[in-house]
């Protein structure tokens, strides 16, 4: 009796396993046409060579099986099969972020799964220089294809916008910090958007290396940020220091600042020659006419100007003449300034290019 138990259970296995085999190779002999598939090089499509960079997208909501076929059109992956093998076994199927990528072709697939996990999608940079003024930033925003130029100068002037960017002044000059910025392509045409990054970083540099410091001379963020734009416009960095010093030397004793790019600001491209006539324009710039700052700034500083602002050099200089090299000699007194004057400015190869120049302090 046993042994015919014993029998039956054996049979039963027996017959359970074989049609488990049965309805595993039947389900596999009907899915062999589409695992082929899968497996096997695409039909007519040559398969470009290892390592060829290729911008891929994809799309919001993409599934496993699309985002596979996506990738194996564009040659980055040699099988959609183990491509989707590997996300099923790491169970990572629905953790793709959708995006523009650069990939190279026949990479691997864990590799492939890792990147576009990450959400790492193709950056688009977009530089900003030291010293640029907003108006100079609008040409920029239209090449780029952020927007027009004057749609910018619109929002750089946009009292309601200012405000939403927690801004107390007239415009955006000045608290457009320069930088490189990167946006994705979704955002390549969202002009708006670099704006307020731009603005972000002003105040992530200022508050945390300038506002400590300026708050002891009792200066607002606007003053900080009208000086340091005078000294981005005069010098190089390895300067900054000496023309803030200058400048400030000059405020305490009351004398005009006679910073010549504020002589064409709003009037002029900046780095137009300056003639006698811009100089004696009366314009609320122009700091050879007016005492003190003028009403803002007149150009977006760097790191080093915001810092050279607030803390300029240990100097008692109160005059600086160009040397013609990028560089500049710094004086205390005006006889030493008007010697340097001499030396540096009025010995021109032709005596009548003496005449075309503006005076210089």
């Amino acid at each position: 009796m046993r042994f015919s138990i014993f029998s039956l259970l054996k049979t039963v296995f027996v017959l359970v396993v074989l049609a488990a085999l049965g309805v595993g190779g039947y389900v596999l002999y009907s899915r062999l046409p589409s695992v082929l598939d899968e497996l096997s090089p695409r039909p007519g499509v040559s398969r470009p060579a290892p390592g060829k960079e290729v911008i891929v997208t994809i799309p919001k909501g993409a599934s496993l099986t699309k985002v596979g076929a996506i990738l194996d059109e564009n040659g980055v992956i040699s099988s959609r099969l183990v491509f989707k093998i590997v996300a099923m076994i790491r169970g990572e199927t629905r953790k793709i972020q959708a995006g523009e990528y650069a990939l190279k072709t026949g990479s691997d697939p864990g590799e492939v799964l890792d990147l576009l996990i990450s959400g790492k999608t193709l950056m688009f940079p977009f530089t900003i220089p030291e010293g640029y003024t907003i108006f100079q930033m609008a040409d920029l925003f239209q090449q780029w294809g952020l927007m027009s130029r004057d749609e910018f100068l619109t929002l750089a002037n946009d009292k309601a916008f200012l405000k939403d960017l927690a801004i107390e002044a007239d415009s955006l000059e000045g608290y457009l910090f320069p930088d490189t910025y990167f946006l994705q392509a979704s955002e390549k045409g969202d002009g708006k958007l670099l704006i307020r990054r731009m603005t972000k970083r002003f105040f992530e540099v200022y508050d945390k290396h300038v506002r400590p410091t300026a708050e002891k001379y009792d200066w607002n963020t606007n003053q900080v940020l009208t000086l340091a734009s005078l000294v981005e416009k005069e010098a190089r960095e390895s300067e900054h220091g000496l023309v803030s010093a200058v400048f400030h030397n000059r405020l305490r004793k009351g004398m005009r600042l006679q910073c010549d790019p504020t002589v064409i600001y709003r009037i002029k491209p900046m780095g137009s020659k300056i003639t006698r006539e811009d100089l004696e324009r009366n314009h609320p710039y122009n700091t050879y006419v007016n005492p003190g700052l003028p009403p803002g700034p007149i150009a977006s500083p760097g790191k080093a100007s915001l810092i050279a602002a607030v803390k300029p050099s240990d100097k008692d200089y109160l005059y600086f003449v160009s040397k013609n090299d990028g560089t500049h000699q710094f004086s205390t007194t005006l006889e030493e300034h008007n010697k340097w004057v001499n030396f540096y400015q009025r010995q021109p190869r032709n005596r009548t290019e003496l005449q075309a120049q503006p005076p210089v302090r």
